[in-house]
């Protein structure tokens, strides 16, 4: 029996006039909720559905769906709406995802062979990492419901009344720590649709949308990625308004920098960063109102088991990681790829990833991503990827905030947070990165093969300067 399942059912008697989920449409409350999940439960039965894709906007029959096929015992694949067409048909003929969720309701796709998963496998969350193709990652019911429990014991139920999905339900993060957790919390999930709050394109966001919506629905929760909790930050001091409502804004994805944190607490924003990863079903680690440290990811959850070894590569000793569609299964300690260390108090630490070590021809071993963010420490760099390996020094692609940014300044401001040998000697201003040039994946993270050969001519002249 499902966790989650099991307490929506108890919550339908211990407070069933509560509101489980809203959208632009309409309320369901926790009495309504089973009823209607066994219902669509029972349609996708009727259907002879194995594999449900789901590919629509945020939206209450979005977790309807989601929640129907814990109860049919059918594997869900969410589908994010940043995939290319040809990533979309890749993931929905590799999957055999033969039923799938539109607008226009739930469809055949034509697909009839079935497809191999390893035994247990609830839901497949695809991520384009840093290639373009989409890597399917076999989770256990199990395994995110483990998650999402850990994260209200973390957080505390009393943080939890009004959380609203700012990221796309696709996105593992938001569709396990953010609505998982809620409803097992027995509060009420905000599912509008995503053009509604201003995130209709998530790389031009209309901040001022999302802030009149948060602030009308009175919402106390929220999980942002960092490039929108700049633009929050920034939009909040611009217009001089504050979220007094907000209780707990989580911050994940990718390496958030410290100064932007503190100039979010600043401002009011109980923000606390993360770290998590697809493979142990979204969140490893986190900061919470009753144990942060800036600087750190937080404490590692109670479920999960945590060691750094010699080279510092963070190994998880129990993932949520069945296998790989179409790959090996996993057994035993999984090896994340992210180099980091625990500290004496428990916090977690990440450093960067062990494949971008750049190692400069004075052998010395530099994460681009540390380098990274004290260039983003500095609120004049939108965007920076860092180059260098083999050479004596290293240099930086930059995308300026503003277009009268002195980057020369700003790059030596950055410069004085580092060791010599981490220095950045040489920079280039460059139009901003997206996932839709395939210059970035969909949640933000750069691409550096990608980057770097659209920039190869310019790196190898910088390097033969050097």
């Amino acid at each position: 029996m499902s966790l989650l399942l099991e307490t929506l059912r108890r919550h339908a008697s211990a407070r069933p006039e509560q509101i489980a989920l809203s959208d632009d449409h309409r309320h369901i409350t926790y009495a309504e909720l089973p009823a209607l999940v066994a219902d669509k439960a029972e349609q996708l039965h009727d259907s002879h559905c194995r594999v449900l894709g789901i590919q629509a906007d945020n939206s209450a029959d979005w977790v309807l769906w989601d929640l129907a096929t814990m109860a049919a015992g059918v594997t869900c694949v969410p589908l994010p709406d940043f995939f290319t067409r040809q990533q979309t048909a890749h993931v929905i003929q590799s999957a055999g995802i033969d039923h799938l969720v539109t607008a226009q309701g739930l469809e055949p796709t034509g697909i009839t062979d079935a497809v191999e998963f390893p035994p247990e496998t609830a839901k497949i969350t695809f991520t384009s990492g840093t290639t373009g193709t989409p890597k399917g990652v076999c989770l256990s019911q199990h395994g995110v419901e483990q998650v999402a429990q850990s994260l209200l014991t973390v957080i505390g139920a009393q943080h939890a009344a009004d959380h609203l999905s700012v990221l796309p339900l696709a996105i593992l993060l938001e569709n396990v720590a953010g609505v998982y957790s809620t409803l097992l919390a027995g509060a009420r999930c905000h599912l509008y649709s995503l053009p509604q709050i201003g995130m209709g394109n998530p790389f031009q966001p209309d901040f001022h949308s999302l802030i009149l919506n948060m602030t009308k629905h009175r919402i106390t929760s929220a999980i942002l990625v960092p490039e929108l909790l700049r633009g929050l930050t920034w939009t909040l001091k611009q217009i001089e308004m504050r979220l007094p409502g907000l209780r707990f804004l989580a911050v994940g994805g990718s390496k958030v920098s410290p100064a932007l944190l503190l100039q979010a607490q600043a401002l009011g924003l109980p923000v606390y960063e993360g770290y998590g990863l697809s493979e142990c079903g979204s969140v490893v680690s986190l900061n919470t109102p009753a144990s942060a440290a800036i600087g750190s990811t937080g404490k590692v959850l109670p479920h999960i088991r945590l060691h750094c070894d010699n080279a510092g590569e963070i190994i998880i000793d129990n993932p949520a990681l069945l296998g790989y569609l179409h790959g090996d299964r996993q057994t035993g300690a999984f090896a994340t790829g992210d180099l980091g260390h625990l500290d004496a108090n428990g916090f977690l630490h990440i450093s960067g990833r062990r494949k971008n070590l750049l190692i400069t021809s004075f052998g010395r071993n530099v994460s681009p991503e540390w380098v990274e963010s004290a260039l983003l420490n500095q609120p004049e760099i939108a965007q920076a990827v860092v180059y260098g390996d083999a050479q004596p020094w290293l240099g930086a692609l930059l995308v300026p905030s503003a277009p009268q940014a002195d980057l020369n300044a700003v790059v030596q401001r950055a410069n004085a947070s580092l060791p010599e040998y981490a220095k950045v000697r040489a920079f280039h201003p460059i139009a901003p990165l997206t996932p839709e040039d395939g210059m970035l994946t969909g949640t933000g993270r750069p691409r550096r093969e990608a980057i770097a050969n659209r920039y190869r001519d310019l790196i190898q002249q910088e390097e033969q300067q050097a």
